[in-house]
């Protein structure tokens, strides 16, 4: 085990750098972005791209997550290279027919979901960019299939670089406003596509497999109505925001909504990026499923430790990051949070449903909880405004974890360590509660939150998270270390 959590850490520390780089310079632009954007430009923005996520679920039919399947199906190494030239070459044509025909009808969707068709200009460039992207997705999956980290990492900061230089010399220089963003999001899918494509160029060569697509079609397409309940799940809470507030708080909560989201960047993304990979791997083994259980309790602690700070810190990081317009956004962080780590959960209980190709189970599992969803959402938004909204994600997401664990441990069952993660969670919650009754001033409150989260690990030795193995292994590893600076402090001298 310790072997894979080494693979795991290594592969997942530099998706995590490469992340956090993305988002923490992004982030890093909010000052910029809300002084040269309106509240209602940040609403605009948001809609075009919920609008664009629906269509490239449909576009995309899930070939990615299908490529990293037979991937790893076939054993063969021109088998494997034939999996991803099929799903090139039938995402590229298919891209370029859905993205021709978008074009013919840019004004009424304009219309529908932005309430006036002049802003058509909007949705021809973004349409063209979602094309461009769904493209770039089969060498991406490519890479991830491999382990490729380092790789995929090195364009996606190369990507980061264009984005943020475009969107300075479109929106500060020439005041350009949501026209400039969207001009720098097509330069920079431009530039990323390209460079996956020339990468993988060099190690592949074009062919295709009618019973490869078929097979990786019939894995994927299920998918495709689970990715969309998924995105109703995600963002069908700004539709009603929109209808039951108005542009400015859904402005306040889509910000608000990114910084809770902070916890899938940093933690969640990369994680799964190597381990929705490596879970096939393992699987082959006799320890598989000791091995899975273990790995959600690691999972759930490092979500949990994450999470917990963003929560605790939010109220210091929007009042130096955002006008005052803007701290509404801090009401909803924390539900927001929780939903990602019920979101990750549920990603991970997933197990069973992918090693046994029951993805019909994963579409109908999303079906109920979509519905439930848009109950929750008319619910508690009619309400209780954009608090309701966050509370609704949160419960749909529990809903979604506690339904995908119950049938995949049908199919494939896991022995997970629910004490352990009763114990986190119950000592995360306590956390939490006693920062929201400190009430000083911002540098005292930061370090009172500061001493407070270095309570946390401290709870959960007394609490007995740890094992005797755990404990020993990093008794061992401090000793080590400090082994190693004696030597290094004595040969100094």
């Amino acid at each position: 085990m310790l072997k894979d959590i080494k693979s795991l850490a290594r592969h997942s520390s530099i998706y995590g750098i490469s992340n956090l780089l993305q988002k923490g310079i992004g982030f890093i632009m909010i000052p910029v972005y809300t002084h040269y954007l309106t509240v209602s430009d940040y609403g605009i923005l948001e809609l075009m791209d919920l609008t664009v996520n629906v269509i490239s679920m449909l576009m995309g039919v899930r070939m990615g997550t299908a490529i990293i399947r037979y991937y790893h199906h076939y054993e063969n190494p021109e088998d494997k290279l034939e999996v991803f030239s099929t799903a090139l070459i039938f995402v590229t044509l298919m891209t370029i027919a859905v993205v021709i025909a978008l074009e013919f009808f840019t004004k009424p969707i304009a219309g529908v979901v932005l309430g006036d068709p002049k802003y058509f200009r909007y949705f021809q460039i973004i349409f063209i960019s979602m094309g461009i992207q769904t493209i770039a997705a089969v060498p991406e999956s490519y890479l991830l299939a491999r382990k490729e980290s380092l790789v995929y990492s090195m364009v996606s900061i190369g990507t980061l670089i264009s984005y943020l230089t475009f969107n300075i010399l479109f929106i500060v220089v020439y005041r350009m406003g949501v026209m400039g963003m969207l001009l720098s999001m097509i330069i920079t899918k431009v530039f990323n596509t390209s460079s996956l494509l020339i990468i993988v160029s060099r190690q592949i060569k074009l062919s295709f497999s009618w019973e490869k697509l078929k097979n990786m079609l019939i894995f994927g397409l299920p998918l495709v109505p689970e990715s969309f309940c998924l995105f109703i799940m995600h963002y069908s809470d700004r539709f009603f925001v929109q209808k039951f507030c108005d542009l400015n708080q859904l402005g306040q909560y889509s910000l608000g909504y990114k910084f809770g989201m902070i916890l899938s960047f940093i933690i969640s993304e990369p994680f799964f990026s190597t381990w929705n990979t490596q879970r096939f791997e393992i699987a082959k083994r006799e320890d598989a499923k000791p091995t899975f259980g273990r790995f959600f309790t690691y999972y759930s602690a490092v979500a949990l430790c994450a999470g917990l700070g963003i929560s605790v810190f939010i109220d210091e990081v929007i009042r130096i990051m955002a006008p005052k317009e803007y701290q509404g956004a801090t009401a909803v962080v924390a539900l927001v949070v929780l939903s990602y780590i019920f979101y990750g959960m549920a990603n991970f209980f997933n197990l069973g449903i992918m090693l046994k190709y029951k993805t019909k189970y994963a579409a109908y599992i999303q079906m109920v909880v979509a519905g439930l969803n848009l109950l929750f959402n008319w619910f508690f938004i009619s309400r209780y405004g954009v608090i309701g909204a966050a509370f609704a994600t949160m419960l749909s997401f529990l809903c979604l974890a506690t339904l995908t664990m119950t049938v995949s441990q049908n199919v494939y069952p896991v022995p997970f360590e629910w004490r352990r993660v009763f114990i986190l969670f119950a000592t995360a919650v306590f956390i939490y509660g006693v920062s929201r009754l400190l009430d000083a001033r911002f540098i005292l409150s930061l370090s009172l939150k500061s001493a407070l989260m270095l309570v946390f690990p401290a709870l959960l030795y007394v609490g007995r998270f740890f094992t005797k193995d755990e404990l020993e292994k990093a008794k061992e590893l401090i000793n080590a270390r400090l082994s190693r600076f004696k030597k290094s402090d004595a040969g100094a001298i």
